[in-house]
């Protein structure tokens, strides 16, 4: 679920503030301690928010991400900016770490760092379908890595950045890049 167009405006003027190599290695550093290692088990996933002090969303806070998929989110605090964690329930399992950014991903490394190893040990993962679409006020790009399981059902690897993108809005300042790293678990229907 994409963040609303009042949520990602209302972001954009602290993002600016936190050096974008930083915040992304942060933010990889959080994603593969609860998606990669953590999750899919969401009681331990709870557990491990409540011994990071995460601050849990109220359900009307997690429906701005979300809207209607079911699950839960919390916040961490990280410097001038809050990382978002999302625990998103079945059919689609997922585990998602997400912040503005000033400038979004462009360097992977810090991702590719903690992905590569999960990779190694759970063999058999493709490119996926990837996206780069406008999404009314938003430019939306996906890189995304698949794997089947057993009885049809698949594992994603995923790296989203969005961004305004119409020019004048850019031009007041809304530039920052809502960078979401997902790890998704489609289970049986």
């Amino acid at each position: 679920m994409l963040l609303s167009t009042v949520a990602l405006a209302a972001a954009q003027a602290s993002a600016a503030a936190t050096p974008p190599g930083d915040a992304v290695a942060r933010m990889a550093a959080l994603y593969d301690e609860v998606c990669l290692k953590t999750f899919p088990i969401d009681t331990e996933v709870d557990a491990l928010m409540a011994r990071k002090g995460a601050k849990p969303l109220a359900a009307d806070e997690v429906k701005v991400t979300m809207g209607s998929d079911p699950g839960r989110g919390w916040l961490i605090k990280d410097g001038d900016r809050d990382i978002q964690v999302y625990l998103e329930l079945p059919p689609f399992h997922a585990c998602t770490v997400r912040r503005m950014t000033p400038a979004g991903m462009t360097d992977d490394s810090a991702y590719r760092q903690v992905v590569e190893p999960y990779k190694a040990t759970h063999a058999g993962f493709e490119p996926g379908d990837g996206m780069n679409t406008d999404m009314g006020e938003l430019h939306v790009h996906a890189v995304t890595e698949v794997r089947t399981l057993p009885g049809g059902t698949s594992e994603s690897l995923m790296v989203f950045d969005q961004h305004i993108k119409d020019p004048a809005r850019r031009a007041k300042g809304e530039t920052a890049v809502s960078l979401r790293f997902v790890h998704q678990i489609r289970l049986p229907q």
